[in-house]
């Protein structure tokens, strides 16, 4: 399996090939993301990336931008010891850093899904950044991934469904 740095590029690339990808009239379209729009969920994707790579130790505002945030995360995931230890993320509260790369690196992912299926474009998330997203979120008590505001309920897949697909159901996306 690769370096954290290596499947963070993966799921930015594609997440960056989306967003490249969208037309003037797109913005206002609606997304598999209930109530958003593509405008909505692409901030929502720029303002968590940037967070989580702030709580990283690379500092970047939530507006700077793709180019800055994702400059921003190359430059703290070039130092593997930026997924040590813990980080304030609220008042009284914190965080293992491996796991709020964890769950940055499947917003990216996931959001990515979301906006390829907004803008009727391919699809296809990078299988090994797929494979680590889903063992993470393995790790994650139920609970905690069903709160408001995380994912949906889960969607059952057929036997013999891709691990893609498999991601996206227990994500509560429909493939």
């Amino acid at each position: 399996m690769k370096n954290p740095m290596q499947l963070w590029q993966q799921a930015a690339d594609t997440f960056e090939a989306h967003l490249g990808s969208i037309e003037d009239g797109q913005w206002d379209a609606e997304t598999t993301c209930d109530g958003w729009t593509v405008r909505d969920l692409v901030d929502h994707t720029l303002m968590w990336q940037a967070r989580s790579v702030s709580l990283l130790g690379s500092e970047v505002e939530a507006d700077a931008g793709w180019e800055a945030i994702r400059a921003a995360a190359v430059e703290a995931l070039s130092d593997p010891s930026c997924l040590d230890g813990s980080a304030d993320t609220g008042p009284g509260q914190s965080m293992e850093k491996h796991q709020i790369f964890g769950f940055a690196l499947g917003d990216l992912l996931i959001h990515s899904w979301d906006l390829a299926r907004s803008l009727e474009a391919d699809e296809t998330l990078p299988a090994e950044v797929v494979e680590a997203v889903q063992v993470g979120l393995d790790r994650v008590p139920e609970e905690m991934l069903r709160a408001p505001n995380m994912f949906g309920p889960a969607i059952e897949v057929p036997a013999g469904a891709g691990a893609q697909d498999k991601l996206l159901a227990f994500a509560g996306r429909q493939a």
